[in-house]
């Protein structure tokens, strides 16, 4: 049962052992810190999981999405160049999914499967008809993709998350974002939070936005970390120094002949 349906708070203790609970009984085949991040992402409907690459965000947020809202339909925003992961991602985690790959602009298959994938580069083409969908869950992908809140990508975005009835929202990242600030707020739309309702309030407190003749300069940095304390809950970010014990490297020196020409 979901946060919002029980009417507890995301911060609460109890909704908080109780996603620890859910995450530990699917704890198979997990590593510890993945069970650590579907935790996380169950406490609360909407999240960024800002992993270092190669930790398993994909795997953490199917998990998580199938256990915070059973059956779907589920939709997958993310490059074009990951979308065949994801569908065989979702297929190994989930055995017998069905899993629909948008081929491109011109693909008007109904959308009539658990999860439907998508990318960025198509998705002005789709947005009416993946609007009118009824989406249990939205999973932004490198979602620094959308890191322009002005641009078309981060507005038939957010127009997806608004068109569906309080879906669960997982923006997943490998860039540090709050290195950049201004690329963070779109993200924070996407996630419904406080400090998302205005950019230029949100500039000039963590981007030390200042104006000159032709406008404001946001791509600056401040207040870093009041703003990570105001992440606390929403963003989980782990680097794979912190999570992951690997053995020391072993190089093997190996004699090659040769040939003389």
């Amino acid at each position: 049962m979901s946060a919002r349906r029980n009417g507890a708070k995301p911060g609460d203790a109890g909704v908080a052992g109780e996603a620890t609970a859910r995450a530990t009984t699917l704890a198979s085949g997990l590593f510890p810190h993945q069970v650590e991040g579907v935790a996380f992402l169950l406490r609360r409907r909407r999240a960024i999981l800002a992993d270092d690459m190669g930790l398993g965000k994909t795997r953490q947020a199917i998990i998580a999405m199938h256990v915070a809202e059973p059956g779907g339909p589920y939709l997958v925003v993310c490059p074009a160049s990951v979308k065949r992961n994801w569908a065989r991602e979702i297929e190994l985690a989930l055995p017998g999914t069905r899993v629909q790959v948008v081929g491109g602009k011109s693909d008007q298959a109904p959308l009539d499967a658990e999860w439907v994938v998508v990318n960025y580069d198509i998705l002005a083409a789709h947005a009416q008809r993946l609007a009118a969908h009824p989406w249990l869950g939205v999973v932004f992908d490198e979602a620094h993709y959308l890191k322009n809140h002005q641009s078309q990508r981060s507005k038939h975005s957010r127009a997806l998350v608004d068109a569906a009835t309080d879906p669960v929202v997982y923006a997943l990242t490998g860039t540090p974002l709050t290195n950049r600030p201004r690329d963070l707020f779109p993200l924070l739309q996407l996630c419904g939070h406080p400090l998302a309702k205005s950019f230029l309030s949100f500039a000039k407190r963590y981007c030390d936005a200042q104006q000159n003749e032709y406008g404001w300069v946001t791509d600056g940095a401040s207040n870093l970390e009041e703003l990570a304390v105001q992440l606390q809950g929403l963003m989980l970010r782990r680097a794979k120094d912190d999570v992951l014990e690997l053995p020391p490297k072993l190089r093997t020196w190996l004699d090659v002949d040769v040939p003389e020409h």
